[in-house]
């Protein structure tokens, strides 16, 4: 990470707001989230857990939040339109969000399967308050008291992305790709930092996934540009809420501690240096 990256990040710790870690020792937290495209199935679940050992070994305790697994919100999706949706938004955002409850299941299941302490925590449990139209809801709050204080005796936290609770205490959604603005969300909280894991190992001048010379990465680009991307990797109201609140979050990928990191960009829009090939006259 770049001297102007490492000003942009933000950094917070179990106890910062109150008893510091076991032994005094004050422990960073990170949140990671894992969308889709990175959760398929039952191997990829097990993927993400390992992701989240890689961090808890260096002493980093982790905020794991999770979309359903891939097809699954569709599926759910598919279902509801077979009885009109629209009929009833918070019955359809109770069905849809079950994807997600799932998904967080399954990591704790393969978190302690691997020897990792771990809780989770759905978003009711730790006060995710959203507002508006409950299927493309804001979040409002969040008990960061209780996230802290789980993590004081745990090495991660998994909370479920795309899903909130209304003052009326019905379950809501966060738009399509919500688990972003979850992540974000959590991470501007806590004041810590937040990388969303995807399938891509960040942000590219255009979509590495069409045909086509490979396009360079993006090592800084600011939440302006970010917007202007598309291509879906982060979803728009996310970026637009960390532009807002003024909070750096990356996107990476697996096992790579790298990744494009989207923030102010004091440097500007900064793509990766590629090596051109010699050639060679003969």
């Amino acid at each position: 990470m770049s001297t102007n990256q490492k000003s942009h990040a933000h950094n917070a710790y179990v106890g910062s707001d109150a008893a510091p870690a076991a032994g005094g020792v004050k422990t960073e937290i990170v949140v990671l989230k894992f969308g889709g495209s990175v959760l398929r199935n039952q191997q990829d679940v097990r993927r993400a857990a390992a992701e989240v050992a890689r961090h808890v070994a260096r002493g980093t305790r982790v905020v794991a939040v999770v979309s359903a697994l891939e097809g699954v919100t569709d599926s759910l999706l598919g279902q509801a339109r077979a009885f009109g949706e629209y009929h009833d938004p918070h019955a359809t955002a109770l069905l849809l969000s079950t994807g997600e409850l799932a998904s967080a299941a399954l990591l704790g299941l393969a978190l302690t399967s691997a020897g990792i302490t771990s809780q989770v925590l759905t978003p009711r449990q730790v006060g995710l308050r959203t507002t508006g139209q409950p299927l493309d809801s804001s979040a409002t709050g969040l008990d960061a008291g209780l996230v802290r204080a789980s993590l004081r005796t745990r090495a991660c936290v998994v909370v479920p992305g795309f899903v909130g609770v209304d003052e009326h205490g019905a379950t809501t959604l966060l738009g399509r790709g919500g688990s972003d603005l979850t992540a974000i969300f959590i991470a501007q909280q806590l004041g810590c930092r937040c990388r969303l894991v995807k399938d891509v190992a960040g942000l590219y001048e255009r979509d590495p996934n069409q045909p086509g010379p490979e396009p360079a990465r993006y090592l800084e680009v600011s939440w302006t540009h970010a917007l202007s991307l598309g291509g879906g990797i982060v979803q728009p109201k996310a970026i637009a809420f960390a532009r807002d609140h003024a909070l750096t979050f990356e996107v990476g990928t697996h096992g790579r501690d790298d990744a494009t990191v989207v923030g102010d960009a004091l440097d500007g829009n900064l793509l990766e240096r590629r090596e051109t090939p010699a050639v060679v006259e003969v």
